[in-house]
């Protein structure tokens, strides 16, 4: 679902009418049995283009999540699980109210050939309870090819390395009408490795869904226009970024594009009073046909190399990319042995900084383990904008040591196919022998530290002239106290230990309490708040839309509704884009049909969507 500069506002599949086409209803009856119903979208169906089944299920415990799966040993076919959407029925049982979990699993699934296909069978698994529904036939037409629409798939050359970020570029041409059309892109490169996506900025600007293993993505697409050989093609551009996490040669397919153009007619429909007459004909717009066309791409080869053994650094633990450097500061640099040191090493680089790790601190001349307790095991990074920090804690346990000596940190540049190293500056050390305090250093209710006693016959007297007395535990008693009517016993019996007890235990409660709130609230996390930000502006827009001519309200209530699938893309989308497509209907009609004020039961319906979005945002 995308819209262009112009307002052009896209359907890629159409409004959605599940349950329209196949019903597969439960064998035998009873509330406690699991009953099932399974349906698709109207047809016909193409060729690289997704189909969405929903099969609903009824009468589940309420132990937990049920799981689905499919069956299905097609090569041809491809499919995910795009939504699970939990609802409870409830129902009158002789006199008393029971309820039954529902849920509706959303899949989409596509053909890479022509032909009749089965889908599924699909199985549910319930603890215990397995259901089984039976397999449904689905036939795939064949698309043509056309010279109005082009693909292209561009890689720069490789060979490339593992967790090597690799900028990959979709570039789709098409000479035809945007209007009620929708469009498919997937290539097998898309599912053979790992890609990174920017979230689309604006997505009121030109949005290219493109189709993977895992659901579809919405790529943010510049346009331009480009004149070949009489034909105006409107040109839509768009980058991922990939990430081969293998090594090996592959062989891809081409990537292919493939559009579904809704052909509508007009007819005239008289406007009936309800007794048997009429006096207004009406001109209606309805799909008279759906046509699909596609263009395929070219092959290409990728291959994926180990880094060389041969001089690789012991400071290597994975980079890739250009630029590495590395920063070390320490929480203090005045220690005795055996104390502890923070250190904050990080890293910065054009690269994997998402998966870099930290190699070991002694690497390459780093940190001796002999006169430093260094960390083992991974250590996690915290990953920021540009930069990777890692903490760690290390101990001097060398009183001659006077400095944190220079880590190194090496990386593979794969401009120059080669190793390079970067380092930090060190940082100066004074440490000090460690103190061994026994009990007669322990000293209470005196003046302060004093090196060197006072001479003798110097003895300092009190204000009242009688000698202090020098508290010392040399000889004392230390043994721990076990009586508690002695640990308890105060002086003054004026306030009873009781209360001065549950006084403090209720204090500590109440100060752990705000600690938590003030916690929560402080840990909130970003993303939810952007999402929930996005959700109650959109929501917003849509309740302005009210009043407003049809065709305006309705291309605002569509914008909104796009931005908030573009902000939650996890949330189950069929409703969603059901209602896009018939904002999207009323933008189109008629200009004389486009003053009339907007359908209040279209506001309602889109308020009700935004107030979903709302929930799941939390």
């Amino acid at each position: 679902m995308f819209a262009l500069q112009n307002n052009i506002c896209w359907s890629r599949v159409g409004p959605l009418a599940l349950l329209a086409s196949l019903l597969l209803p439960a064998i035998g009856a009873g509330q406690d049995e699991i009953q099932t119903q399974l349906g698709a979208e109207p047809g016909p169906y193409f060729v690289g283009l997704p189909v969405t089944i929903q099969l609903t299920a009824t009468g589940l415990s309420d132990r937990g999540t049920p799981e689905v799966e499919v069956e299905s040993d097609s090569d041809a076919l491809r499919w995910t699980l795009v939504a699970t959407n939990p609802t409870s029925i409830r129902f009158n049982n002789n006199g008393r109210i029971s309820s039954q979990s529902k849920y509706d699993f959303i899949f989409r699934f596509t053909a890479s050939k022509a032909g009749q296909w089965e889908i599924g069978p699909f199985v549910i698994t319930d603890g215990s309870i397995e259901k089984r529904v039976d397999a449904v036939k689905v036939t795939f037409e064949e698309v043509p090819t056309t010279d109005n629409m082009q693909i292209h798939l561009r890689v720069p050359e490789g060979p490339f390395f593992p967790e090597q970020r690799v900028p990959v570029e979709i570039e789709w041409w098409y000479a035809g009408d945007l209007a009620n059309t929708g469009v498919s892109i997937s290539s097998p490169l898309f599912d053979t490795f790992k890609f990174e996506d920017e979230k689309p900025t604006n997505v009121r600007e030109a949005l290219l869904p493109i189709d993977t293993a895992e659901g579809s993505v919405d790529l943010q697409a510049t346009v331009r226009e480009e004149l070949v050989d009489g034909k105006r093609f409107r040109v839509f551009r768009a980058k991922r970024t990939m990430i081969p996490d293998r090594i090996g040669t592959f062989a891809i397919d081409p990537i292919q594009v493939t559009i579904r153009h809704r052909v509508l007619g007009r007819r005239q429909r008289r406007d009936d009073t309800g007794f048997g007459f009429g006096f207004f004909d009406r001109v209606e717009e309805y799909v008279k046909s759906v046509e699909a066309f596609r263009a395929v791409g070219e092959p290409m080869t990728i291959v994926i190399g180990g880094f060389p053994k041969a001089d690789q650094p012991e400071s290597f633990a994975g980079a890739v990319g250009k630029g590495f450097s590395i920063a070390v500061t320490a929480d203090r640099t005045v220690v005795r042995v055996g104390d502890p040191i923070r250190l904050n090493v990080t890293l910065r680089g054009s690269g994997n900084l998402k998966g870099a790790s930290l190699p070991p601190l002694s690497a390459d001349g780093g940190m001796d383990p002999e006169r430093f307790r260094l960390p083992s095991g991974d250590i996690p990074g915290k990953l920021g904008k540009d930069e990777k920090t890692f903490s760690v804690s290390v101990r001097v346990e060398d009183e001659s040591v006077s400095e944190i000596p220079s880590i190194a940190y090496s990386w593979f540049d794969t401009d120059a196919k080669q190793y390079r190293t970067a380092r930090s500056a060190p940082i100066a050390l004074r440490v000090m022998p460690a103190d061994m305090i026994s009990a007669d250093d322990v000293v209470s209710a005196g003046p302060g530290p004093s090196s060197d006693p006072p001479p003798a016959g110097d003895e300092p007297s009190s204000a009242a002239g009688q000698p202090r007395k020098r508290f010392s535990l040399s000889g004392a008693d230390l043994a721990i106290e076990s009586n508690p009517a002695a640990m308890l016993s105060t002086s003054s019996r004026s306030v009873s230990p009781v209360v001065v007890q549950t006084t403090a235990y209720l204090a500590g409660i109440a100060i752990v309490m705000l600690a938590l709130v003030d916690r929560r609230r402080s840990q909130a996390d970003p993303a939810v708040v952007a999402r929930r930000k996005v959700a109650v502006e959109q929501s917003a827009a849509i309740a302005a839309a009210a009043g407003k001519p049809q065709r305006q309200g309705a291309n605002e209530v569509a914008a909104a509704l796009r931005s908030l699938l573009a902000s939650q893309p996890s949330v189950e989308r069929s409703s969603t884009e059901a209602l896009i497509g018939e904002c999207e209907a009323l933008v189109y009609q008629p200009s004389s049909a486009g003053d009339e004020p907007l359908s209040r039961e279209i506001i309602e319906r889109a308020q009700q969507l935004a107030n979903r979005f709302r929930k799941e945002a939390q």
